[in-house]
């Protein structure tokens, strides 16, 4: 059994000679960190015309972009604390721009949704996030676009 395993070869997508010194990993993350903090500005930005906590419109941001997430999993996402989280959802509740729902896998959680109101509200901010991420890939080039992908996709 061991002959079979050792002749199997290596696991797909494996490149013995990929290999990356800590400097390039290092300009790596603090390039997904300017790129979080730029798209992230727009929940700001989102926050400040509509006098809300930054906390809240990253939320609704959230939401927009994951719907039918749980509390739970909303909150280890963004790290937020219990109570806080339940203020700040409970007022974007009762605001009338989020929907909570019976979650379809455990009947005791919600599901987060943003209603119609939350979704026009989240408008502008989200095309102003499409709009970088399409001129950051066209920039970038049609070949780096499937790598930038699957790079994000296996790091999440």
């Amino acid at each position: 059994m061991a002959d079979v395993n050792r002749n199997r070869g290596p696991a797909p997508g494996f490149d013995p000679r990929l290999f990356l010194r800590d400097e390039e990993l290092d300009y790596g993350i603090a390039l997904l960190l300017a790129s979080e903090r730029i798209l992230m500005k727009q929940a700001g930005d989102l926050a400040n015309a509509k006098a809300m906590p930054p906390l809240a419109a990253r939320i609704l941001i959230t939401i927009r972009f994951q719907p039918g997430q749980s509390v739970s999993a909303l909150r280890q996402q963004l790290d937020a604390t219990v109570p806080t989280l339940a203020r700040i959802i409970g007022d974007l509740d009762q605001r009338g721009l989020i929907d909570r729902r019976k979650s379809q896998s455990d009947g005791r959680q919600r599901a987060l949704y943003l209603t119609h109101e939350g979704k026009q509200l989240t408008d502008p901010a989200t095309i102003a996030m499409r709009d970088a991420l399409r001129g950051a890939y066209r920039r970038a080039g049609a070949n780096a676009v499937a790598g930038a992908r699957a790079v994000l996709e296996a790091l999440s």
